[in-house]
């Protein structure tokens, strides 16, 4: 028997012949990217033909409509000599049910929509976004306090924003219709908009290891959520003081706070995950913060065509709650297109820490800001002596050293020289470079 070449896939699907289960993949083809569904051709390609008389196409159709309230183009080809029935639905603009189930087409099997998802696309077939979707709660949920704590905000973008009028400016925001709040309006300038989206809020947890030391769920507005987070890496993050001096006197004094992680970055992070998470999504955005590294997760992949190392670079601004956007950039909390991430990245880069990481993870955003690993602190935790910790710092700050800077520095032999280097390049905190008498030591890369 003649069979066809072309595997079942994605967009493509084999019937030896006309079965109710053909409305499954039908509907997953219609909530998926569309597909084509050909009766009279075996699993393994080999072509059998099928009754394809008008009556039998007429009946298929009254199914697919009975069924589906869809319909698709059906006709008549031949192929290899044998009728095949050819079925090619389109993208539906509405889901598309069977049996009580909302199905999805992923490769060669249909699956049920997870959790969210539904909603989720639901959303991207419609066009709409969800921060735009009309709440339940009316403008007296509003809270004043949010109204004049974003006036304060965005005084310089916003000159003539009144408070003594929170309607006008909902209106004017885009945050109100027919006297209801939107879902951005609820969660900008309600009471406690946790009473209906009990999982947009932040926590932040201390961890070592596996163990939680402190955990702490920040709520109330969003912009609530931002300063809360804020004050709590001013609480338990450490800071020093880089004393400069300007001219010989009190006033030449210049006293500037270096913390940890640059706290421009962290609230640069905090706030994308506020404006850009996916709220259907059933998680809520979390901080961890480890030892050596600190972590912001926010639900929901980047919206296409956006990619994690796109983030490193200028990169389009794609809104996935484009009016929670458009206040935090009213409120001077943000700028326009996308610099967010390349802020993170020039702020830790300024305060020579390890560049920070984007990836998507476990169906989130995951950014990871991470120490210093060069300071004299925690090299003397790893065990370094004092010589080793000098020639670490002389590293940092000149880039290279030779076995002659290390005998100058430590006033060492050699040979105490060359094993303390070696041990150096073996606890991963230098590497060699050169040959001979050019051989020098640079910082390695998994510090950098």
């Amino acid at each position: 028997m003649p069979t066809v070449d072309q595997a079942e896939g994605q967009r493509l699907e084999y019937k030896r012949e006309w079965t109710d289960r053909a409305l499954e993949d039908l509907a997953a083809f219609a909530n998926t990217d569309g597909g084509t569904l050909l009766i009279g051709i075996r699993d393994d390609g080999e072509v059998v033909g099928t009754k394809a008389d008008d009556r039998e196409l007429q009946r298929i159709a009254n199914l697919i409509a009975a069924h589906l309230g869809i319909t698709p183009k059906i006709e008549v080809v031949n192929l290899e000599g044998s009728p095949i029935v050819k079925i090619a639905v389109e993208p539906a603009a509405h889901p598309v049910a069977y049996g009580g189930r909302y199905l999805r087409r992923v490769g060669v099997t249909n699956r049920d929509f997870a959790l969210g998802e539904l909603a989720r696309h639901i959303l991207a077939r419609s066009g709409r976004d969800w921060d735009g979707l009309p709440g339940e709660w009316s403008v007296g949920e509003v809270d004043g306090e949010a109204i004049a704590h974003f006036a304060r905000l965005a005084r310089n973008r916003l000159p003539h924003v009144d408070p003594a009028q929170p309607e006008r400016v909902l209106e004017n925001l885009g945050l109100v219709h027919a006297g209801k709040l939107n879902n951005a309006g609820i969660l900008l300038f309600a009471r406690r908009p946790q009473r209906l989206f009990p999982l947009a809020q932040v926590r932040i947890g201390i961890f070592r290891g596996s163990h939680i030391l402190d955990s702490h769920d920040f709520q109330g507005t969003l912009w609530q959520q931002l300063d809360g987070a804020m004050e709590r890496f001013r609480q338990v993050l450490k800071v020093r003081f880089d004393i400069r001096v300007e001219e010989p006197s009190l006033e030449g004094l210049q006293r500037r706070e270096v913390w940890e992680y640059p706290l421009e970055a962290l609230r640069e992070a905090v706030a994308n995950a506020l404006i850009h998470r996916d709220y259907t999504y059933p998680a809520d955005i979390q901080i961890r913060l480890e030892e050596d590294h600190l972590e912001v997760w926010s639900p929901g992949e980047l919206p296409p065509p956006l990619t994690p190392q796109a983030l490193y670079g200028p990169h389009a601004s794609v809104l996935r709650n484009p009016l929670i956007a458009q206040a935090f950039y009213f409120a001077g909390i943000i700028e326009r297109w996308g610099s967010g991430t390349t802020r993170i990245v020039d702020l830790c880069r300024g305060q020579d820490l390890p560049e920070p990481e984007f990836t998507h993870w476990q169906g989130g955003v995951r950014v990871i800001l991470r120490k210093d690993p060069y300071t004299p602190e925690r090299l003397r935790a790893m065990g370094l002596n004092e010589r080793q910790i000098k020639a670490v710092m002389y590293v940092k700050e000149q880039g290279a050293l030779s076995n002659r800077d290390y005998r100058r520095l430590a006033g060492v032999s050699d040979e105490t020289a060359r094993q303390e280097l070696t041990l150096l390049v073996t606890q991963g905190l230098l590497e060699i470079q050169g040959k001979g008498r050019a051989t020098h030591y640079v910082l390695a890369k998994s510090g950098d």
